[in-house]
């Protein structure tokens, strides 16, 4: 599992919250954790200020407990749990795995798996929508148990649109311009 950790595990950047307007930029890597601001400001005495850089270890940001407040300020709350889970070797390995296997995985689920697990985030969304996930599978009908045999002694099962061969409730959405 070590091999789908690439070096860089997480990257973000933002603009401070206001009034400030300077730039952050915070990379933890497999072995530390980076942080860098660019101090902008339409003063003159703030223009010579250069940015600046402060490089951790994890157990050093862990144990430096006045940092975290700022960088939570920043970079808002989830994004800080996150990032110390992180740092202490809680990683999240299903979203490193390549879509090839996701889809591999994915390809023994029902059709009504697949729509719940494409609402979990925009990650299963996109790849539960493309169209390499629908190639590579067939989508297993679903059966309504509690469905009324019909006169040819079949039972009623989901619809498929005939154009793609998906099911009906991954239409594409359309957007709306108001």
């Amino acid at each position: 599992m070590a091999s789908l950790l690439q070096d860089t595990l997480y990257e973000i950047q933002c603009q401070a919250p206001a009034p400030s307007k300077d730039f952050h930029h915070l990379v933890i890597t497999k072995n530390e954790v980076i942080l860098r601001s660019w101090k902008i400001s339409v003063r003159t005495e703030h223009r010579k200020m250069l940015p600046w850089e402060i490089k951790k270890t994890h157990n050093e940001f862990l144990l430096m407990t006045t940092m975290h407040k700022p960088l939570e300020k920043i970079f808002g709350k989830a994004t800080m749990e996150y990032v110390l889970n992180l740092c202490r070797g809680q990683f999240d390995f299903i979203v490193r795995i390549p879509d090839s296997l996701k889809i591999r995985i994915l390809s023994f689920l029902d059709t009504q798996d697949i729509r719940q697990l494409s609402e979990t985030c925009k990650t299963y969304q996109r790849l539960c929508s493309s169209e390499e996930f629908w190639e590579k599978i067939k989508p297993k009908p679903v059966i309504n148990i509690s469905a009324v045999r019909r006169k040819n002694g079949s039972l009623k099962t989901s619809k498929e649109n005939q154009k793609t061969g998906r099911p009906v409730w991954m239409r594409k959405r359309r957007s709306t311009l108001f």
